[in-house]
């Protein structure tokens, strides 16, 4: 599945003001969405026990006063 594909099957809908409010797109093509989208959320999931342990490190490092300031927490995130 490409774009181009995609951009001959989709359609929209309009409201009164000819502005698109939705999007209609043949079953198969939701269908190979979803299953993607699956494989990446499933690919990308960690475990309950590794976030377990992910959190108890972080509480570790935090006491032993490992910290980084919040701006630099933040960069490169949009």
């Amino acid at each position: 599945m490409n774009i181009k594909y995609l951009e001959h099957k989709v359609r929209f809908l309009t409201n009164e003001k000819g502005q698109k409010t939705d999007v209609l797109i043949p079953l198969i093509v939701w269908e190979k969405l979803i299953s993607l989208l699956n494989e990446k959320l499933s690919e990308n999931s960690n475990t309950k026990a590794e976030l377990i342990a992910e959190l108890k490190q972080s509480l570790l490092d935090a006491q032993e006063g490992k910290t980084f300031p919040l701006e630099e927490l933040w960069e490169g995130i949009e």
